[in-house]
C-alpha cells in the first residue's frame, strides 16, 4: 500500500496528483450556490458522455474527490474508484453504496489487464500528472469502450496562467498549478492508442474564478450560455470534457 506525504503533492508530477482534490479542504471549492452551480457543470457533461454506455463497469482514476462517481452511481453503473494512497481515497471513504469498491496504487502503472473495464474515467488529474500522454495510454489500455477524461486547454485565460497564477491565489487563497494541452495532442495520444473522439464539451468560457467570486450562479449561466452562443465555447471553453472510444477494428480485435 502506498502512503502519501503532504509534501509536494500539488506539484505536478507529483505521484500522488490525486490528493490534493481529495481533501475537504478541496471539496469546500465546489461548496455554496457557485461552487454547486460549476460542479453541476461538470457533471452534467460527464452523464451525457457516458449516456451510450448504460450499466458500464466504470474504473474511475483519482476520483477521490467523488465528483464522479456519486452520479456514476446514481445512474446505475458499477463504479471502481482508484486511488494513489488510503488518503487520496478522501471523500470517498465516507461513502457506502451498492456497486462501489475502491482500490489503492500507482496512478502511473494501474494493476489491471488490457481492457478490464467497460469504461474509465479520469478528472482534475491530467492537469497534474506530469507525463500526461502516458499517463491517458494508461488509461486507454485498460479501458474495454471508451476514455472520459477532462483536461484544460491552452487558449483563453489559460494562455496567460503564469502571469495570473498570483492573482488566482489571491482571489481563491487555494489553487494549485497545471498543465495545459492542446486537442490535437491529446487526439494524437488518443488515436495513437486506438481511440477516436465521440464527443466533447468546453465547460466554462470565463475563467472558474470569475463565477466564484460572482456567487450568482442564474448570472453565470446566462453568461456562460451567450457566449456558448457565439460558439466561444469550441474554442476557449475550458475544462475540456471529452469522450472517446475505442475504434471498431479494436473493438472487434478485443
Amino acid at each position: 500500500m502506498s502512503v502519501a506525504s503532504t509534501e509536494g503533492v500539488s506539484d505536478i508530477g507529483s505521484e500522488f496528483a490525486d490528493l490534493d482534490p481529495s481533501t475537504d479542504r478541496y471539496a469546500r471549492r465546489f461548496q455554496g450556490p457557485a461552487g454547486e452551480w460549476l460542479l453541476s457543470c461538470q457533471t452534467k457533461a460527464l452523464r451525457r458522455l457516458c449516456a451510450p454506455y448504460p450499466g458500464a463497469r466504470v474504473l474511475d482514476v483519482g476520483g477521490g474527490h467523488a465528483q464522479v462517481a456519486t452520479p456514476l452511481l446514481d445512474d446505475g453503473h458499477e463504479v471502481c474508484v482508484y486511488a494513489s494512497s488510503q488518503e487520496a481515497l478522501g471523500q470517498m471513504r465516507r461513502l457506502h453504496r451498492p456497486g462501489l469498491t475502491t482500490e489503492v496504487g500507482p496512478l502511473r502503472a494501474l494493476p489491471y489487464a488490457d481492457r478490464s473495464f467497460d469504461v474509465v474515467t479520469s478528472f482534475r488529474i491530467l492537469a497534474h500528472v506530469g507525463d500526461w500522454q502516458a499517463f491517458l495510454g494508461e488509461l486507454c489500455r485498460v479501458a474495454r469502450r471508451a476514455v472520459i477524461v477532462d483536461f484544460p486547454i491552452a487558449s483563453g485565460a489559460n494562455a496567460l496562467e503564469p502571469l495570473l497564477f498570483g492573482l488566482k491565489k489571491r482571489l481563491e487563497g487555494d489553487t494549485r498549478r497545471f498543465q495545459t494541452m492542446s486537442r490535437p495532442q491529446v487526439l494524437k495520444t488518443l488515436a495513437a492508442a486506438g481511440f477516436a473522439p465521440q464527443g466533447e464539451i468546453g465547460q466554462f468560457v470565463l475563467p472558474m474564478v470569475v463565477h466564484r467570486k460572482l456567487a450568482r450562479p442564474a448570472l453565470s449561466a446566462r453568461l456562460e450560455a451567450k457566449l456558448r452562443a457565439l460558439r466561444l465555447d469550441r474554442s476557449f471553453g475550458t475544462p475540456v470534457v471529452l469522450c472517446a472510444a475505442r475504434d471498431s477494428a479494436g473493438m472487434r480485435a478485443g
